[in-house]
């Protein structure tokens, strides 16, 4: 094969040059080339020369080969234009077999490695879905027990929603809740009229603030508007919660770093009272009556045993509306716990429904005994409200120790059998309600015919 231009083409030049598919390294000497062992088949070329040749064929058309030479920088021709992809070397396949094979091992590793540790914080994860708080100084283990059996993890996304606790001493107010934020909270409180415990006719308000952190936010120093201590009642609450973020960083990372709402306003109806809101229906219920007492000749009993007697009613809608979704919540519990959790709910409803519903028609029984003594006109047609209240109560407390004792019966619980129970707990209960509605209605009209 003859080389174009080898012929002119100067063989002892120094100024040869190795051709790679990463670019060009020289300048060599022709000589330097060949003692250097380079393959004689890499790719070369040098003045002269119209393509690149096999080092071979530069040496087979070579007559003589002059001596190394050194060249200096200033001799060094400009860069070669790139070659046409056809004319780059392929690397030698097993040189790419070897790449090839080490990175698919790095690849597996890795891949070993991420899921090693994406189960290990998921486990890791798991195991903080729990909720907990720090019992403050001044909460009794008691009321820290029902905190603790009152709240569940419910995911890490749990808007805010609180629920209020507070000691006998009333030097303390509790917020808690599921959620995973801190906040800075400032709140204003407004007792209701007439749902205070106190004998005489009072109003309190006061303002106050704290901060919200691990599920609980503790009010302890007031700023009074009116009156000058917090009594036990009912209250209107307008609260405001700023500057909302997420608990620690683990939930952050539960709620995939999206930040919360950064504020949260509300107006709400809270009861503080120690022992709860069943409790305190209770107490305010008997305050009452020592108020129709202590007022008999200061206000109009007529008008007294209408307000009373609607409250009753009322009151016997909220416990209704409280022992359903007792039942509600209990069919909705999963089966293999079906026993353990039916046992807590008949605990539960004896302690807080049992007794009181039996309470409730004795002191009502009562009530009607003296009030017969008071003089009030239509005494017989009022006598008839007494028994309206004492059969709408037995007939709550009757529906739900029928559906209890029912449950109790059950042998092999299944998914349809407590679907089942919830619609059967909401026919029963809808019906108990609407009875209940009706009589207040009726209450009314009847109100309305004695005034006239």
């Amino acid at each position: 094969m003859t080389l174009s231009n080898f012929d002119w083409t100067d063989k002892t030049s120094v100024r040869w040059f190795i051709l790679l598919p990463t670019g060009h390294e020289g300048p060599y000497s022709l000589s330097a080339l060949i003692q250097n062992e380079t393959s004689p088949e890499i790719k070369v070329w040098a003045e002269g020369l119209a393509e690149a040749v096999t080092l071979k064929e530069a040496m087979t058309q070579a007559k003589g080969l002059a001596p190394i030479e050194v060249v200096s920088d200033d001799e060094i021709p400009p860069p070669l234009p790139p070659l046409p992809e056809e004319e780059i070397e392929e690397v030698p396949r097993a040189e790419v077999t070897s790449k090839d094979g080490s990175k698919h091992k790095i690849i597996f590793i890795s891949f070993i490695v991420i899921s090693v540790i994406f189960w290990g914080a998921r486990e890791w994860m798991q195991g903080l879905e729990t909720f907990e708080i720090s019992r403050p100084q001044g909460m009794s283990t008691e009321l820290y027990r029902r905190i603790s059996q009152d709240f569940k993890f419910e995911g890490w996304k749990k808007k805010l929603f609180f629920k209020e606790y507070t000691p006998s001493s009333m030097s303390s107010i509790w917020l808690v809740t599921s959620s995973f934020q801190r906040c800075e909270v400032e709140a204003s409180f407004q007792s209701v009229e007439g749902k205070l415990l106190s004998m005489e006719d009072q109003e309190v308000s006061f303002k106050t603030k704290g901060q919200l952190r691990h599920h609980l936010v503790e009010f302890s120093r007031f700023e009074f508007l009116k009156g000058s201590k917090i009594i036990p009642g009912l209250y209107d609450i307008d609260l405001k919660a700023t500057h909302c973020e997420w608990d620690s960083l683990t939930a952050k990372i539960g709620n995939s770093f999206q930040a919360p709402e950064a504020s949260y306003t509300t107006r709400m109806k809270l009861v503080l009272f120690h022992q709860g809101a069943v409790e305190f229906n209770q107490v305010l219920d008997k305050l009452i009556q020592k108020k129709l007492e202590a007022q008999e000749k200061k206000q109009n009993e007529e008008e007294l045993f209408w307000q009373d007697l609607q409250q009753k009613l009322q009151t016997l809608v909220a416990i209704s509306i409280q022992i359903e979704q007792l039942l509600i919540d209990f069919s909705q519990t999963p089966v293999p716990q079906f026993s353990q959790n039916l046992k807590r709910m008949v605990e539960k409803y004896t302690r807080n429904y049992g007794h009181l519903l039996t309470e409730f028609v004795r002191a009502n029984e009562k009530y009607f005994q003296d009030l017969e003594k008071s003089g009030l006109k239509n005494m017989s047609q009022k006598r008839g409200y007494e028994a309206l209240i004492r059969t709408a109560t037995k007939n709550i407390g009757y529906e739900s120790m029928k559906m209890i004792e029912d449950l109790q019966t059950v042998k092999k619980p299944s998914p349809e059998l407590m679907r089942e129970t919830s619609k059967k707990v909401k026919k029963k209960f809808q019906v108990l309600k609407e009875g209940l509605n009706k009589r207040l209605i009726q209450l009314t009209e009847d109100r309305a015919q004695e005034k006239t």
